[in-house]
């Protein structure tokens, strides 16, 4: 596998009757690239090893590999509710239920909400809560007026439309099911959608802000092939062929193609189609190293979905947001464009492609990388130039967004964590700013709004300095519970 460039990706799936969890941190020879993948991990006679995935199972050279023994989420779980159940109060459980969704536990933080409803039916927030629950769990209904626009606007009359309870998914015929999921992709795709969905919600419920589920179907459109991806961009004009999907407001769409984007994920198909030929070839040759040679390939394919699914959590999960911030009041859809609030909020709901934990809120390796990269910036990492909107314009004369969603994604998590009230009232009264008036005006009118909701700016761009030490990586995270 020497020389092939593979990002980092976790599909945390462990067992709650284990207490040990193994991520095994594959680094590809020759480079700084790595590969964390959780699962059983058995050192074998040769200097091989065998980690027995979700998916399936891969083999390692054992000099290429480093493991970590951690403790499973379940069980990191089992003792953040001993200590935080201790008194089972409403608060507590609130609190619980909030930690569950930061770490990806969608299931465990309804059962607790269930949990304090059985406490205390009475509690204000309580039956807020469960007056959500009851309009997340009621199916909005289909839309042919809706439907009609969209397959118009993609030219999509021969595309299949699946429906779950508030998304519709225009795709191309799914038939063949996962190996792992038993689902199809249009399947797999509504399941992620829906969960982003709950997520999204209540974790804005959970910190006292209960937003408005929409009443009609958001529609989405999911390509087959990159090809006609492009093509739909392209009749759109949204320049953005690097990227694996977009929002569009006035149409209200979000659009996505079933494939990898990375520079990673297409060399790891190079080499799977290399790594078959030479399979074939040491089967037909009967190679002495042919179980070798077989298991490589097999390994490398196996890598190729693991990364493929890994996309799709992250992109779905950014456009997604987009998407519901827009249909909820939260971001109107007529409203002024502001790209560092849009995205700082995309990606702090990200499921991040290289985190061990899912969930809310979770920290990225790259966007807290290109954080660090600005940090001693005084320009391009100053609080006043994100907040006028200028980064997203300076990165992309300078050839790269990425440091701009890092700045954004940085400010935000900040924000979201430690001042969320007055996050919410930015956001409400930075619809006041409009469109149509010079960059640099726009730019001014942001800072002044964003410190008449923040205070005294000097203080905030210490508080925001002294929290981002504080935030470690989910690895890091990992190590430390051992």
């Amino acid at each position: 596998m020497s020389g092939v460039l593979v990002a980092c990706f976790v599909c945390v799936a462990a067992s709650s009757s284990n207490v040990r969890a193994d991520y095994a941190i594959y680094r590809i020879p020759g480079t700084d690239e790595v590969l964390v993948l959780e699962g059983a991990v058995n050192y074998n006679p040769g200097g091989t090893v065998t980690l027995r995935h979700p998916r399936g199972t891969l083999y390692f050279n054992a000099r290429d590999l480093k493991v970590l023994e951690t403790p499973t989420r379940e069980s990191v779980y089992k003792k953040v509710s001993r200590e935080l159940l201790q008194e089972e109060t409403v608060d507590n459980y609130l609190e619980l239920a909030k930690w569950a969704l930061q770490h990806g536990m969608l299931k465990e933080c309804k059962s607790l909400l269930g949990d304090a409803w059985k406490l205390d039916s009475s509690d204000t927030r309580i039956r807020k809560l469960a007056a959500l629950m009851a309009q997340m769990n009621r199916p909005v209904p289909s839309d042919p007026d809706s439907e009609a626009a969209v397959r118009n606007l993609i030219g999509g009359s021969r595309m299949q439309v699946s429906r779950s309870r508030h998304f519709a998914l225009f795709h191309n015929h799914y038939e063949e099911k996962d190996a792992a999921t038993k689902m199809t992709r249009a399947e797999m795709r509504l399941e992620l959608l829906e969960k982003v969905y709950e997520s999204f919600f209540l974790t804005f419920a959970l910190r006292g802000f209960y937003l408005k589920p929409p009443q009609e179907p958001l529609n989405s459109v999911l390509f087959k092939e990159h090809k006609d991806f492009l093509l739909m961009e392209r009749r759109l004009q949204m320049d953005l062929k690097q990227l694996a999907g977009f929002y569009i407001r006035e149409e209200n769409i979000s659009f996505f193609f079933d494939s990898g984007t990375s520079e990673m994920y297409a060399r790891l198909v190079q080499m799977t189609e290399e790594l078959e030929k030479q399979k074939e070839l040491a089967k037909r040759t009967r190679s002495r190293n042919a179980s070798a040679v077989i298991r490589t390939a097999n390994s490398v394919a196996l890598l190729v979905e693991i990364q493929h699914e890994g996309e799709d959590v992250g992109t779905v999960s950014h456009e997604a947001v987009h998407q519901l911030a827009a249909n909820t009041g939260l971001f109107p859809r007529d409203g002024t464009p502001i790209r560092w609030i849009h995205e700082g909020l995309a990606s702090y709901f990200e499921s991040s492609k290289q985190a061990v934990w899912g969930g809310v809120g979770m920290v990225d390796s790259n966007r807290i990388d290109y954080y660090r990269a600005l940090e001693g910036d005084t320009v391009r990492g100053s609080v006043d130039f994100i907040v006028s909107d200028f980064g997203f314009i300076v990165e992309a004369a300078l050839g790269d967004q990425l440091p701009a969603y890092g700045q954004a994604w940085a400010l935000t998590h900040f924000l979201f964590t430690e001042r969320f009230e007055d996050l919410i009232r930015f956001y409400g009264k930075s619809r006041s700013v409009s469109a149509d008036i010079p960059l640099d005006e726009k730019g001014r009118e942001l800072i002044k709004v964003f410190n008449e909701c923040f205070g005294d700016p000097v203080t905030l761009e210490l508080e925001w300095r002294r929290y981002m030490r504080t935030l470690k990586t989910d690895i890091e995270l990992l190590v430390e519970e051992r």
